[in-house]
């Protein structure tokens, strides 16, 4: 995973930092900027980061997430902005990976064992066989907010809801505090900018030993995001799972990267391609990556613990 570490600083009044961690989608999120101006942020970006637990996580039983899921083939539902927009970018990325990535995951993934939160190390059912098939057009999005759906599968927001989240949240600030600097840490799934004075010291942990560090790098503005096969694994009877599924197959990458690290302009294009470099040889998983963004660097951790750095340059 990634972590920030200490900062970088030039001409800057520690004071003017004002920051607040909270747990909230599963996930630790660190928010801090410069804070000239004495805005009241925290209460608002709090309270959005609720309203995307409460209404996208899978695991609920009363939310709107749930409601679309439930309605049948064929009908429309009006939905809100939020979500609309979410799905809209989700089948966007989808298009752009020929399929790789898809957000219409879940029912393969309760199949494979991951129908609860983490931790639990082992599935509470036998794997189950269930016919899976890429749709043309699972969703269609009309005026208004209305969305026609046109698939019997299950949709499963997972990362992209946080690295949406997080993306939102930077855009946000940015617009409204007026910062110089500042950074949005959802577990790992970072966004940040500056205007020069403040640079950021981004760690890059080891995966065989979360206390230990691969190495670093600094970076001002941009995302990056690390997905990881070690962390949510668990076993289904004899066989290993791990929660990145291919959206070609509906079953688990079979690859030699235990964790991947990508840093690109944003946060969420960030999210899509980390899990991607699971799912290809290097030079299939390049020509897709500079489909979502043309600048993106990857560090990757294979199962052997050799480390490989590279990136679209």
């Amino acid at each position: 995973m990634i972590e920030l570490l200490e900062e970088r600083n030039e001409n800057i009044n520690e004071n003017e930092m004002d920051s607040v961690q909270c747990n909230i989608m599963n996930t630790s999120f660190y928010i801090a900027i410069s804070n000239e101006n004495r805005i009241d942020w925290k209460k608002t970006i709090i309270s959005f980061l609720q309203y995307m637990e409460q209404e996208f996580s899978r695991f609920r039983s009363d939310n709107e997430l749930r409601r679309l899921n439930e309605a049948k083939r064929d009908s429309t539902i009006v939905v809100s902005p939020i979500l609309f927009d979410l799905l809209k970018k989700a089948e966007e990325y989808r298009l752009k990976t020929g399929g790789r990535f898809s957000p219409y995951m879940l029912i393969q993934l309760e199949a494979h064992g991951y129908n609860r939160s983490f931790p639990f190390k082992t599935a509470d059912h036998e794997a189950t066989i269930i016919h899976y098939q890429q749709e043309r057009q699972p969703l269609i999005f009309k005026e208004d907010c209305q969305i026609v759906k046109k698939t019997d599968q299950k949709i499963d927001l997972g990362g992209i809801a946080k690295g949406y989240a997080v993306e939102a949240i930077s855009k946000w600030l940015r617009n409204h505090t007026n910062s110089r600097y500042g950074i949005v840490d959802g577990g790992g799934d970072m966004a940040m900018w500056s205007n020069g004075d403040k640079t950021w010291k981004i760690g890059v942990m080891d995966p065989f030993d979360e206390g230990k560090e691969i190495g670093s790098f600094t970076i001002q503005n941009g995302g990056v995001a690390t997905s990881n096969i070690i962390y949510r694994s668990w076993m289904q009877e004899e066989t290993k799972k791990h929660h990145i599924l291919d959206g070609r197959t509906g079953m688990p990458a079979v690859t030699e990267i235990v964790q991947a690290t990508v840093v690109t302009e944003h946060c969420l294009d960030a999210e899509v391609s980390a899990k991607l470099l699971f799912m290809d040889n290097m030079m299939a998983v390049k020509s897709v990556l500079s489909k979502i963004n043309c600048k993106f660097s990857y560090v990757l951790v294979k199962s052997n613990g050799k480390i490989e750095i590279g990136g679209s340059g």
